[in-house]
């Protein structure tokens, strides 16, 4: 039987499951309902297709090509309706045919043209697709390529803080690099360049409690612009504890956003303090000499403590040299303190110098700091 144009059919702008259509049926009944007849045209031999994209075999016949296209993805439907290329469907037919029959010359253009549509999707999804994991792989290289470099003197790349940090908190340690920076303009307006020097490096450290969230350690790119005593007379009875320095850092600390202090994590530490070392709580803090140069320098074994040297550091002086200010506003090449007291004296605090080695200087010397943050 003929079937009218699409064209000359009076639109339904809604149909209820119960509706009744006139419809003759195979058992010779002339009405259906409309849930029913939804029911009856489903392709059953699809109803578990899970392939990612459908597979047309060569006798498949139009209804069940339909049902396969209702499978897929809705995307599919939009991208093909809204395609111009010329061998893609343009308009449904407007000539009478019969999809059922096979030999309907209609009906086989409207076929070819469907599979065509198809298969030019799916080639454009799996191009699409290359190019998307070659783009995150050229993308994750960039930052593995940046983490090497950062020893031979390269400084990354500058973050927004909160985006690094939602990095960090998702442990997402691939899609940043040691040697990426971000910029922290304080209360006093100091620009500081924070460098990050670790990732994840002081997990698990500490007596009580241990340090087990994610985070990064950071430290300034160059020294900050205010120079710092470690005591008023040339003494390091006590060390790091018993100094001005605890107390010099926070001063600096209670200058930062509160942004960024909100991130500052406080933790255990062991401190050198001449002849032996304890446990202290510091949320900022001098590197100590292994943690900066990788081995003791001037100090006595109570400046191993519980850390290790920081990535940033190792292979090169490239970060360790820093002046005074940021961008080196005030000095070119400023010597600053680390957290250690000298073994051989007992009047001299270990430093790096600004010519690029490990040595000490009188504790009563204005010196440069570079302290390190933990963030989380």
């Amino acid at each position: 039987m003929a079937q009218k144009k699409f064209s000359d059919l009076s639109k339904v702008t809604g149909l209820n499951k119960t509706d009744l259509l006139a419809i003759e049926r195979a058992d010779g009944t002339k009405q259906i309902t409309f849930a029913q007849l939804c029911e009856a045209i489903t392709p059953q031999d699809i109803a578990e297709q899970i392939e990612e994209f459908p597979e047309i075999a060569a006798d498949d016949t139009l209804d069940v090509i339909v049902g396969k296209i209702n499978k897929w993805q809705q995307d599919a439907l939009k991208k093909i309706e809204n395609s111009e290329q010329s061998n893609m469907i343009q308009a449904f037919p407007d000539v009478e045919f019969d999809p059922e029959d096979p030999e309907d010359e209609t009906t086989k253009q409207l076929r070819d043209e469907i599979i065509s549509a198809l298969l030019a999707y799916t080639m454009n999804e799996k191009i699409l697709k290359v190019v998307s994991d070659h783009g995150e792989l050229v993308a994750d290289y960039a930052i593995l390529k940046r983490e090497k470099m950062a020893s031979y003197g390269y400084y990354g790349v500058e973050w927004n803080v909160d985006d690094l940090m939602t990095l960090v908190k998702a442990e997402k340690w691939d899609k940043f690099a040691v040697g990426d920076y971000f910029i922290e303009t304080n209360t006093a307006g100091e620009k500081i360049q924070f460098e990050i020097a670790g990732k994840n490096s002081y997990l698990h450290c500490g007596d009580n409690p241990e340090l087990t969230k994610p985070h990064i350690v950071v430290c300034p790119r160059d020294c900050l612009q205010t120079y710092y005593k470690y005591n008023t007379s040339n003494v390091n009875a006590g060390g790091y504890a018993a100094s001005l320095m605890p107390a010099n850092l926070e001063t600096e600390a209670k200058k930062f956003t509160s942004k960024l202090q909100g991130y500052m994590t406080q933790i255990r530490r062991l401190e050198n303090n001449k002849g032996t070392w304890a446990w202290a709580s510091r949320r900022i803090f001098l590197p100590g000499n292994p943690e900066l140069i990788g081995f003791n320098g001037w100090a006595d074994g109570y400046c191993g403590g519980a850390f290790n040297q920081l990535p940033l550091f190792v292979g090169g002086n490239a970060h360790l040299l820093k002046g005074a200010g940021f961008n080196k506003e005030k000095a070119a090449r400023m010597w600053y303190w680390t957290a250690d007291p000298s073994a051989a004296h007992t009047t001299n605090f270990c430093s790096f110098s600004g010519y690029g080695y490990s040595g000490t200087n009188s504790a009563s010397a204005d010196g440069g700091v570079a302290p390190l943050i933990v963030l989380s």
